[in-house]
Formats: structure tokens, C-alpha cells, sequence
């Protein structure tokens, strides 16, 4: 369904939201990211926000085509990297498909970070340490 007034298409719009449990290897957390990386099927996304339970707010991404190519690098399992809105995105490989606004894969930074398929519990985190993070939920929209 087209949207008038806010010229984009509403049925792309979707969300993975997961809460995710200090020292605990995601297990149905790592299902959902498959299917929601999986449901990325979109030709177009105006934005994504990366965000959680640590920062509701969280970053965004106003810029189609980086929303776009991080998109098809998720649903297709390969990497990608770009600067936009001050941060370096990437996404890659990191024990399943990661995506990062903390500039290196696989790293035990500081940031905005979800690895929800890692086999350990360096799943990720948000606005904070991104292994061994404190239990929080980790949430990623495409619109």
C-alpha cells in the first residue's frame, strides 16, 4: 500500500526486536534474525534505526541507498560497509551475519552492534559494550 503523505511504501516497513540475556548463547533470537534478514526483500528502504532497551532513540540512517545496501547485504549474507550519519556501518560475517555502527567487525567495542547468531554471549549490545553485554533487548528497523 502506497502511503500519500509519506511517500514510501508501508509494506516495507519491519522491525527485529529480541531481548537477549546477559552471559546466554541466542538461540531464538538467531531464528528470528534469520527470518527477518530472510523478509528483507524490498527494492527500497528510506531509513533504518538501530536501537534498544540502552538507547530507544538509537541511530538512524536517513540515506535510501545505504539503508537499501545494508538491506541486501543482510538478506544476502554478505558484506557491506559505508559511512553515513557520522558512523561507519558494516555488515559481515561474525559467527552468522552481523551488522555494526561501531566501524569493525567481530570487535569487543563500544556502540551499536547486533550479532544475534554469534555462538557465545558476544551477541552484541547497545549504546555500551558489545561483549558480555549487560541483558537488554536489541532492535533493528527498516522503513
Amino acid at each position: 500500500m502506497y502511503d500519500l503523505l509519506n511517500l514510501k511504501y508501508k509494506d516495507c516497513a519491519t522491525t527485529y526486536s529480541q531481548s537477549f540475556t546477559n552471559g546466554v548463547t541466542p538461540t531464538t533470537q538467531c531464528t528470528a534474525w534469520i527470518t527477518f534478514a530472510a523478509g528483507l526483500t524490498c527494492t527500497s528502504y528510506s531509513s533504518l534505526r538501530i536501537y534498544g532497551s540502552n538507547d530507544p532513540t538509537g541511530i538512524t540512517i536517513t540515506d535510501s541507498y545505504v539503508a537499501t545496501a545494508i538491506a541486501v547485504a543482510l538478506r544476502a549474507n554478505t558484506t557491506y560497509s559505508a559511512t553515513a550519519n557520522g558512523y561507519t556501518w558494516i555488515v559481515g560475517a561474525c559467527g552468522g551475519n552481523e551488522i555494526t555502527a561501531t566501524g569493525t567487525l567481530c570487535t569487543c567495542n563500544t556502540g551499536y552492534t547486533l550479532r544475534p547468531c554469534f555462538s557465545g554471549s558476544n551477541w552484541g549490545g547497545i549504546m555500551g559494550t558489545t561483549c558480555g553485554a549487560a541483558t537488554q533487548t536489541l532492535s533493528l528497523d527498516f522503513s
